[in-house]
């Protein structure tokens, strides 16, 4: 795409007059192409005054998703395990209460039907502090019964990164977030990727507005490293993995995370045979094929709860970052689409 052939100052206003307006406390957004940053600004600043900018580090919570994806991605390739496994087969004593017909096909396209009551609870203040953690919440899923028949529905479903998480380390023989550092991250450069911790810079962390609702559990949650939604990045992070993803995972010459066939499995719609739901997905990736309020519908991306979003659009051969820390629901990701989408000629 040729940087004279569209300008993006539409999203952009957009972006900045949300943070203007006090929806947003601070936002970073950025346009890559295949090969390079087409633009980035950012807008709001820390507590203590000083701006915001592209190292600024967000909790992107749910983009940890696919990113989870690509380290099984890697395994199925290694011919280690494959989308129609039985989970039981690979995690023998996870097979109660119905879940001996769940397999990974159901966990990477969110219709797992896997109970996510105790998570909710959690939130709630109810339970262990530490009750989050991988072994807990791992043990407690493994004795959990299912909410609905794998493979029938469409529900996202953020216990099935749990499950996920510990089949890479027992395919892999590393923990996941051992795993996602040196099969990820290290490879694209993502030096300020990683899950939350003492190491975090508090100094680069800017305000999550809502956070204060949920009081100490923010802290146990950021400890726990979930792997639906542990991880905190830059937008500069993110940027060189969204060039990553438009060349197919390509990242320097002819390295890739993954390559191109089963990329091309990551981003094939999996769920159009069901009911139409508001996001279909491909191999954990959100794809809205069906959803009517999209001007462009042939992108796959995901968004975090804390309004950040990753963004692949391949006919513009483009990705877009936003990042933003806003608990509350004012972050309307389709609009933020179709303004982005508006500024194509």
């Amino acid at each position: 795409m040729s940087e004279q052939s569209i300008s993006f100052e539409r999203i952009f206003q957009t972006v900045q007059q949300n943070v203007q307006n006090n929806k947003w406390p601070s936002a970073v957004f950025g346009v890559t192409d295949k090969d390079h940053c087409l633009d980035i600004r950012s807008f709001g600043s820390y507590p203590n005054g000083e701006s915001v900018d592209s190292t600024s580090i967000y909790p992107i919570f749910s983009i940890t998703k696919p990113m989870i994806g690509l380290c099984i991605m890697q395994l199925w390739e290694q011919g280690l395990l494959h989308p129609e496994q039985l989970i039981k087969d690979i995690i023998p004593e996870f097979h109660q209460h119905g879940k001996d017909k769940l397999r990974l096909w159901h966990l990477l396209t969110h219709t797992s039907g896997l109970d996510q009551s105790y998570a909710a609870a959690w939130g709630q203040g109810m339970g262990e502090p530490d009750g989050m953690n991988h072994p807990k919440l791992f043990a407690t899923l493994k004795d959990s019964h299912l909410q609905g028949t794998p493979g029938t529905a469409v529900s996202y479903n953020n216990m099935a990164f749990t499950i996920l998480a510990e089949i890479i380390e027992r395919v892999s023989g590393e923990s996941y977030d051992t795993y996602l550092k040196s099969h990820i991250f290290e490879p694209l450069g993502m030096k300020d990727t990683g899950f939350g911790g003492p190491e975090l810079d508090q100094n680069r962390l800017p305000r999550v507005a809502g956070a204060e609702a949920m009081g100490d559990r923010m802290d146990q949650a950021i400890a726990a490293k979930m792997p639906s939604g542990g991880l905190f990045s830059t937008a500069d992070d993110l940027l060189r993995f969204a060039r990553a993803m438009l060349n197919e995972s390509r990242y320097e010459q002819d390295r890739r995370l993954i390559q191109p066939l089963t990329f091309k499995q990551m981003i094939t719609p999996q769920t159009l045979h069901l009911d139409e739901v508001d996001s279909d997905y491909g191999f954990v990736w959100k794809m809205p094929v069906r959803h009517k309020g999209y001007i462009e519908r042939n992108i796959y991306g995901h968004n975090g709860m804390g309004g950040c979003m990753l963004w692949m659009y391949p006919e513009q051969e483009v990705a877009f970052v936003l990042m933003t820390g806003q608990l509350a629901p004012t972050v309307d990701n389709i609009h933020i689409h179709n303004v982005f989408a508006s500024c194509f000629k």
